[in-house]
């Protein structure tokens, strides 16, 4: 006679079932979160060195465009005035500058508008009287008071510099080659200074704007970011790190160097988005729980029904 099989027993076996699944699907959501969020911590590390080589490509590309023009300028053989005033206006509106003026050696500056200023302290004219092509730190327009970047080019004739050439840009044209849509369009990119002043600022809707330097932020009245990046900032490290903002909860940034001034990209990732799909998937677990334990109790009242007759079939001698 075989060994009978009791109703307990397969009772038993049934809810050991379900609880084995049970733990199954959360330690597989476990998993599944932790390497979503590595993965995307890399990615996010990635798109920020992929940003940071596009800013220092446009910017090259930008003061090669001046430098080019530079030279057009230096074959003029002594322009009057208002030959000088026709070439800057036909060349600002030919290569789309907010503005384009020259400058002498001594900083006397003609403007295309036919203005004058005086730049002989800017960083960016010595640069370029000393043989640099460069670009600026945020600056403001003297006129509008917009924000502003100045790109500036030496204008050499016979192996002298007899002046500056130099465009400025509004720093939203800029923002346009940080317009980050990865991460479903949450995600975000800025251009820094190592000591956190902002050089363009994202119109992104979660970005804090009106700000100069990121590390004034209102909610970090501790300054935690300074803290978290300032180190790596100084020795021009990458990395990425997790902030806790007061307001946005938790937000990943990536930080990239670029070798142009001191400047530094950053890519800001609301973690409440990097964890959209585990957490969705966490939220409906109860639910697959219960389907798997409805799915047991109603195995075990059918086996119920069916128990008596199928215990005496096994019960009967072959």
């Amino acid at each position: 006679m075989k060994k009978s099989f009791s109703l307990t027993q397969c009772a038993a076996v049934i809810l050991l079932c379900t609880g084995l699944a049970s733990t199954g699907i959360v330690w597989y959501v476990h998993q599944l979160n932790t390497k979503l969020k590595t993965e995307t911590l890399l990615i996010l590390k990635e798109f920020a060195a992929q940003d940071a080589r596009h800013v220092e490509m446009q910017v090259h590309e930008d003061l090669d465009l001046l430098s080019s023009i530079a030279t057009s300028l230096s074959l003029l053989p002594t322009p009057s005035q208002e030959e000088l005033l026709t070439f800057l206006q036909a060349q600002r509106e030919q290569n789309h500058y907010k503005n384009l003026e020259f400058s002498k050696p001594d900083g006397s500056t003609l403007l295309d508008d036919g203005s004058f200023l005086e730049l002989s302290k800017t960083h960016h004219f010595q640069l370029a009287m000393a043989g640099t092509p460069n670009i600026s730190n945020r600056g403001q327009d003297m006129l509008d008071r917009t924000n502003i970047l100045v790109e500036a080019a030496p204008v050499i004739r016979n192996g002298e510099t007899i002046g500056v050439l130099m465009g400025t840009r509004n720093t939203a044209d800029f923002a346009k080659l940080l317009d980050m849509q990865s991460f479903g369009g949450m995600g975000y990119s800025m251009l820094v200074r190592a000591n956190g002043d902002k050089v363009v600022e994202s119109f992104h809707k979660d970005a804090i704007s009106g700000l100069y330097n990121i590390f004034d932020m209102p909610d970090d009245p501790d300054h935690a970011l300074r803290h978290q990046v300032l180190t790596d900032f100084e020795a021009r490290k990458s990395g990425v790190i997790a902030y806790q903002s007061h307001k946005r909860g938790t937000l990943y940034i990536g930080y990239q160097p670029i070798p142009i001034n001191d400047w530094y990209l950053i890519c800001v990732v609301p973690e409440a988005h990097l964890t959209k799909v585990t957490n969705n998937f966490v939220t409906i677990l109860p639910i697959i729980c219960s389907f798997i334990a409805l799915a047991g109790f109603v195995l075990g009242l059918y086996l119920c029904r069916v128990w008596p007759a199928l215990r005496q079939e096994l019960s009967s001698p072959q």
